[in-house]
């Protein structure tokens, strides 16, 4: 059940500035004649002590009324969000309708004539955690880090004008540097003008100490963005050397030649002692750590790049359903194709991999959930723990347990890497790229025996049980004992356990 706020917001009809109105009626038709497409919505921004204060002026695009929404209580786990919006109020002719349980906000109007609402967002962090430092907007003197969702109202109806843009700029700015990961040319001196879904799930930041460097490589522009407070400048050039090489074996192994504004930003995380954790989005990664050093090594490296792999899988998905059945895929095959490709890239050893995967082993072996259903997992993902660790546990080690067979089935003339080149081919012309259970069942049917292997997707898979290994169920690169219940896997190959990684 979601968080309830009954709170009652008074619509204002005070007179609004005829200067403010025609001088942002002129910008709005500026803007959509040079773009070619309309400005429905104009945001103006102010930046103040713990809250950013927001003006809003929406083109009505609707005959009566327009509904929107603020916040995803799914995103963080954020079920009380809707009390980071405050003093919420309209000028002119319109009513407003809140239903706080459902964070929607419905505009009512009798003419389309240009509509100013005014709200706040707050800081409300209760408490410094990583899932509050990741998804809550953070509004200080010195920094601030807002969502999208956090900060503008999502518009919830579908219009002809489908092409509507959205505007944005502040009228009062941070006394510090500002990025945008949806614009990443801008400082935020000058309007921006975007579509709502590049800024939906994409955020804003800024710092008395940030530092933007942008390069170039075969993908496009890249940002780095970060704090530079102890950031030194080797440190600052191993990140920068670690993405780029990276980046090219990726782009390498899913033989991908999209072009993108892609911005990895990494920031400390405030009194939290917690090596690394991040969000990605539609063309970037936002990592927050404990302390400034060595980024780009051991486990923040691989936090890393199973962020830079979300970007390569965005247009490969397993479908979710209605409760993240996919997750199994989405981040569990993700972890194992970021080994996968560390490995490939030689930025990971054997010994690495090998003590990554026993912990991975013990984690899912030795937890007391482990045999919960797939489908029943998001129902408790927010209580954090082993249930937000267990699609990726679940997910990795079936992700190798399938290389493996892959590879043995087809005498190591094919990996788990051709099994995602076939899915992404199933998937390429769709709308949504989504394939379903049976799609996946049927693409590994070209490598394994269809039946036999339905039988194991249902049992690890779907009703969550752990794989029983033995040696014959591996490569010979590796060799598998069981201590109690969990297995131990050791690499006795090294050299072959390399060159596996490097099939073509």
């Amino acid at each position: 059940m979601l968080f309830q706020m009954h709170l009652k917001f008074k619509p204002s009809y005070r007179k609004i500035s005829g200067s403010f109105i025609i001088s942002t009626l002129a910008l709005l038709n500026l803007q959509a004649f040079s773009q070619g497409s309309r400005v429905a919505i104009h945001y103006k921004l102010e930046y103040l002590v713990n809250r950013i204060h927001v003006d809003m002026v929406y083109q009505p695009l609707e005959p009566d009324s327009a509904r929107f929404s603020y916040g995803v209580p799914a995103f963080g786990g954020q079920k009380d969000i809707f009390k980071g919006l405050q003093n919420l109020e309209a000028e002119g002719p319109v009513k407003l309708a809140i239903d706080s349980a459902e964070r929607t906000i419905v505009f009512k109007y009798e003419q389309r004539n240009p509509i100013h609402i005014s709200y706040d967002v707050a800081d409300t962090r209760t408490e410094d955690n990583t899932r509050n430092q990741l998804f809550r907007p953070i509004i200080m003197a010195d920094y601030f880090y807002i969502h999208g969702i956090n900060l503008f109202l999502t518009p919830n109806f579908k219009t002809p004008e489908s092409n509507y843009r959205i505007s944005v700029e502040w009228e009062k700015a941070p006394p510090f540097k500002v990025f945008y990961t949806f614009d990443p040319e801008s400082d935020g001196m000058r309007p921006v003008i975007t579509t709502w879904d590049s800024i939906a799930f994409r955020f804003i930041t800024g710092a008395s100490d940030l530092v933007i460097r942008k390069f170039s490589a075969e993908s496009g522009d890249n940002y780095l963005v970060l704090r530079s407070t102890g950031i030194s400048p080797t440190l600052e050039n191993e990140v920068k050397t670690f993405y780029l090489n990276y980046n090219a074996s990726m782009r390498e192994f899913w033989k991908d030649k999209r072009i993108i504004k892609y911005s990895l930003v990494l920031q400390p995380f405030m009194n939290v002692d917690h090596a690394m954790s991040g969000v990605s989005f539609g063309n970037g990664f936002i990592g927050k750590y404990n302390k400034p050093d060595s980024i780009a090594k051991g486990e923040r490296r691989a936090v890393i790049a199973h962020e830079i792999g979300h970007y390569y899988m965005s247009d490969l998905d397993a479908d979710t359903g209605e409760k993240s059945e996919g997750q199994w895929f989405n981040e569990g095959f993700n972890d194992y194709l970021t080994y996968f490709n560390l490995v490939r890239a030689n930025m990971m050893t054997a010994d690495e991999f090998e003590k990554g995967f026993n912990h991975f082993f013990k984690s899912l072996y030795n937890s007391s959930i482990r045999n919960t259903p797939n489908d029943k997992i998001f129902e408790n993902f927010w209580k954090l723990g082993d249930y937000s660790k267990l699609p990726y546990w679940r997910g990795e080690i079936f992700a190798f347990y399938l290389d493996n067979q892959i590879s043995i089935a087809t005498k190591n003339k094919n990996t788990l890497r051709d099994l995602m080149l076939d899915l992404k081919e199933i998937v390429k012309d769709r709308a949504k790229k989504m394939f379903t259970n049976e799609e996946f069942i049927l693409a590994v049917s070209k490598y394994l025996p269809g039946d036999s292997f339905k039988k194991s997707f249902d049992t690890y898979i779907l009703k969550g049980n752990p794989i029983e290994f033995s040696n014959q169920m591996l490569l010979p690169i590796y060799q598998i004992k069981y201590k109690t219940q969990t297995p131990e896997l050791r690499i006795v190959d090294t050299v072959e356990f390399l060159a596996h990684f490097q099939h073509k």
